[in-house]
């Protein structure tokens, strides 16, 4: 049955689409595998260690940055009260005796009306009244006072193995609350969050920055403590405060701390710090800083609630995907551009998020952005290798070297736009070529001339010269394109010196092959030209085109008629510098050229 005209029609068309169809959704969906692909190992390499440290590194290096330049504004709402050397010294008692100072101090501060006080001191776990009769009564005679107008939260602290060390009953009794004087401890050791999951299974458990803030009424969130907020702390000396409470000098006491929170900790140079991404000590200009000081950040934050969050899923899968689409930029110039703006865009975004509250994080993003470019540029490496070496075994014997190596590099289509240039020119046949083929079959003489051409043609590429064509018994030479030669009058001179050498070696193997001998004539010219592809769009040669070709290729009857093997014009010799190595002919006519001087040289010579 005939088949209908209109489904004839259109089955080319509807094929076409179809097979359209077909090749986006193969893209498509591979697009997506490698993409996965890169965000899935991007993923992954968060969590090695390493990776881990740099992601922090990062983090640090934002909130540096944003402190540095765009500080967020904080009101100076929480004192400190610092045990530093000074105040033991004065009041030469242990630290962990130091209950009386420490309860006349809460009371001073107190007197003063603050908001709430923190506790971030070592507590005894048990009395101590047989080695510092009276403090035990003092220390809860003033929390319970201080409690009547101002929360105060005292700091339960931890042994080496981690186990909670407990207050003595009295003093945790007498004290609003308390709550664990810790922090989470990120993977390189230092503290940046705030969070209370710090019990066993990650349960929440009471912290002294949380307790503060719930006696406050602030909202407790946890994440990132936000280093760019305010510009760190002074602080109060306990002797001060001692000073100013024994003086009833309440005036200075009201300027210190009324209507602030006030946290009483250690500001000794080698207890209790905590490297951290910003300088909080005003007074110190190491980032090696006291607890005392990373608590009244945290809570510093939670009052501003400006605790830096992680924005929404959508917006971190955001980065990760503009990320892997490094992979399908094609130009591997326009990839690392590319990269270098988004490593750029990536670090500015995010350092602008931190400022405002969220935490965008941009290592595994930057890892796989660097993996997109650097395994495309590989593979794409690869691809081209490998089609290079396609191209050398498929055509590297239709071309020379040098074509080749300038095909494969893109420069043919260049060599035309660099001006001329000086060449030498090299034609070669063989004697009695016409004779030869008359008495021999052809494909006798096929196998001859490839023996020949076999032969002479590395000796050619041995100094430089590029093989234009190949002419019947004839080949044409080109030395100085489309690679350089220092030297193309003297690289010619040398391969045609070379090639009269070769002659005996071949013409042996020419007679072991039941070939006859053979004798060859070199004709060589010198001169301005132009290089570069002729012919059509559909068939080309890389060619030279100059009048020192068409002098060398007329030469060839010179050759013949003088008897030497080797011929070439004055202006070669001269080039090649070996005008006492050549013998001088005299002026010969070229057909359709001035007459031209013309030197000889035989194989001794």
């Amino acid at each position: 049955m005939a088949e209908p005209a209109a489904l004839r029609s259109t089955q080319g068309p509807v094929h076409d689409r179809v097979a359209r169809l077909l090749t986006w959704s193969r893209r498509t969906t591979g697009a997506i595998s490698v993409a996965a692909l890169l965000i899935a190992l991007g993923a992954l390499s968060s969590f090695v260690p390493a990776m881990r440290d740099l992601d922090l590194a990062l983090l640090d290096h934002r909130f540096a940055l944003i402190a540095r330049i765009a500080s967020l504004p904080a009101a100076e709402s929480i004192a400190i009260v610092g045990i530093d050397e000074p105040s033991l010294g004065a009041l030469d008692e242990p630290q962990s005796l130091l209950l009386k100072p420490l309860a006349q101090a809460i009371s001073a501060v107190g007197s003063a009306k603050p908001r709430a006080i923190g506790l971030d001191i070592v507590l005894p776990d048990r009395s101590y009244d047989a080695f510092a009769p009276g403090g035990d009564i003092a220390m809860v005679t003033s929390l319970l006072a201080t409690r009547r107008d101002t929360p105060v939260v005292a700091g339960v602290t931890t042994r080496d193995d981690g186990t909670v060390r407990e207050i003595a009953p009295a003093i945790r009794a007498a004290a609003s609350s308390s709550g664990l004087a810790l922090l989470p401890v990120d993977h390189d050791g230092r503290v940046r969050r705030f969070d209370e999951r710090l019990g066993v299974e990650d349960r929440p458990v009471p912290t002294l920055v949380g307790e503060l803030a719930r006696a406050l009424r602030l909202r407790v969130d946890y994440g990132h403590i936000q280093y760019a907020l305010g510009s760190g702390y002074d602080y109060v000396p306990l002797r001060q405060v001692l000073d100013w409470g024994r003086a009833g000098d309440s005036a200075s006491l009201q300027r210190a701390f009324a209507d602030r929170i006030v946290l009483i900790g250690a500001v000794l140079p080698y207890e209790d710090r905590f490297a951290q991404p910003v300088r909080l000590a005003r007074w110190d200009p190491l980032r090696d800083t006291p607890g005392v000081l990373v608590h009244a950040q945290a809570l510093r934050s939670l009052e501003a609630n400006a605790i830096v969050r992680p924005p929404a899923m959508a917006w971190q899968a955001l980065l990760p995907v503009a990320a892997a689409s490094l992979w399908f930029i094609r130009a591997w110039h326009w990839r690392v551009l590319a990269l270098v703006l988004f490593a750029t865009a990536s670090f500015a975004v995010s350092t602008l998020a931190l400022r405002l509250g969220y935490d965008v994080p941009i290592g595994t993003s930057l890892r796989i952005a660097f993996a997109a470019v650097a395994m495309k540029s590989a593979l794409e490496a690869w691809q081209v290798r490998q089609e290079r070496a396609r191209l050398r075994a498929q055509f590297g014997g239709y071309v020379s070297p040098g074509v080749l190596e300038a095909i494969l590099g893109g420069r043919l289509d260049a060599d035309a736009r660099r001006g001329r240039r000086k060449l030498a020119f090299l034609f070669v046949d063989v004697r009695g070529f016409v004779e030869l083929t008359s008495h021999h079959a052809p494909e006798r003489v096929l196998d001859l001339l490839n023996l020949y051409f076999g032969a002479m043609t590395p000796v050619l590429h041995a100094h430089g010269g590029t093989i234009d064509n190949f002419r019947g018994d004839g080949l044409m030479a080109i030395f100085g394109a489309p690679n350089p030669v220092k030297a193309p009058a003297a690289a010619a001179s040398a391969a045609a010196r070379d090639m009269l050498a070769k002659l005996p070696e071949l013409n042996r193997e020419l007679v072991r092959q039941r070939h006859p001998a053979i004798a060859i004539g070199i004709s060589m010219a010198f001169g301005v030209a132009v290089v570069g592809n002729v012919g059509s769009r559909e068939r080309f040669n890389y060619t030279a085109l100059g009048d020192g070709a068409n002098v060398a290729s007329r030469l060839q009857e010179v050759a013949k008629s003088t008897g030497y093997p080797i011929v070439a014009t004055e202006s070669l010799v001269e080039a090649a510098g070996e005008l006492d190595r050549w013998t001088p002919l005299g002026h010969f006519a070229i057909r359709g050229h001035p007459d031209v001087v013309v030197y000889g040289c035989g194989l001794g010579e």
